[in-house]
């Protein structure tokens, strides 16, 4: 998988611009969300902005047009599948194009410990974040298919990579790794890029952080309208990547990789003795590479086992 192209010849000057663009940004009426839709509406898109809220969705619609730019709201909850096909639908008929799905909606965050979290709490998480933004790709795949091209994008977070406190909205979050890798992999073929911003972003959710300092500290240094840059170009046509994650934050910009090392390969004479006499060669990294794909890793294997 090609994970990045040469950008196009632009001068420094040339603004991005997404005229004529049909953009769905989902959970758009407040937060990150919000600011992606503010961003894309400036330069040209037309968005939908989708939301639970009426009232909020609205507010961000009238803001968009007030400036000069084009933008109506679909109210729907993206974790009934159901009402995620449908925004992906009436946006098609309504408009006749879909470019772009920037996916930001999720509702939950912090639950504590994993034996203190209910099964209603679970499922409010796992099915905004993780399974929302399956359902609306789900629907959006065979019109970009159709169309010869798109983008789609993912948020996920750091969070994923672990944190205390966080089990759920961790595993929703890093599930979305998968989907988005998987997604690249398929979507190369026609011409559909998929990525995924780890956005650093005080919010509402951020606000929830059981740690005072780490509120006071994200409050203080990142504003929620710093991570749109990122996540609003990897829904232009000339998105230069497809199946990376994009950390951005506070006005930073950083690509997150996954990588796998050569390890331990011991043949046909591994035991479980072996495993552990030689554990310091599993974790070495030295000789790591990138891994995009499932299928990378198989270059670490000689197979004659």
């Amino acid at each position: 998988m090609s994970t990045s192209t040469p950008p196009a010849h632009h001068s420094t000057h040339d603004p991005v611009r997404f005229d004529d663009q049909v953009i769905i940004v989902t959970g758009a009426a407040r937060g990150i969300g919000r600011e992606h839709a503010l961003l894309l509406g400036s330069r040209g898109a037309t968005v939908v902005v989708n939301d639970v809220s009426q009232t909020h969705a609205d507010r961000t619609v009238n803001d968009i047009v007030s400036a000069g730019g084009s933008a109506v709201s679909h109210v729907a909850s993206v974790a009934d599948p159901a009402e995620a096909a449908a925004l992906v639908d009436n946006t098609f008929a309504r408009f006749g194009r879909l470019d772009a799905l920037l996916n930001n909606a999720g509702n939950g965050g912090p639950t504590g410990p994993i034996d203190t979290v209910d099964d209603d709490v679970l499922h409010t998480i796992v099915d905004s974040h993780l399974l929302g933004s399956f359902y609306t790709a789900r629907a959006a795949w065979p019109i970009m298919v159709a169309a010869g091209g798109g983008r789609i994008v993912f948020t996920t977070s750091g969070s994923s990579m672990g944190a205390a406190g966080m089990p759920v909205y961790s595993m929703a979050k890093a599930g979305l790794w998968g989907l988005m890798r998987s997604l690249a992999v398929e979507g190369e073929a026609h011409n559909i890029r998929v990525n995924a911003v780890l956005p650093m972003g005080y919010t509402r959710a951020a606000s929830l952080n059981p740690n005072e300092d780490t509120r006071r500290w994200m409050e203080h240094n990142f504003p929620p309208h710093l991570c749109s840059p990122a996540a609003a170009l990897l829904c232009h046509p000339d998105a230069p990547c497809t199946g990376e994650l994009i950390s951005t934050g506070g006005g930073r910009v950083a690509r997150v990789g996954t990588i796998g090392v050569p390890g331990l390969d011991a043949g046909t004479d591994l035991t479980l003795e072996v495993v552990r006499d030689h554990w310091g060669d599993v974790m070495d990294l030295q000789g790591h590479k990138l891994l995009m794909m499932g299928r990378d890793e198989l270059t670490f294997y000689r197979g004659y086992a």
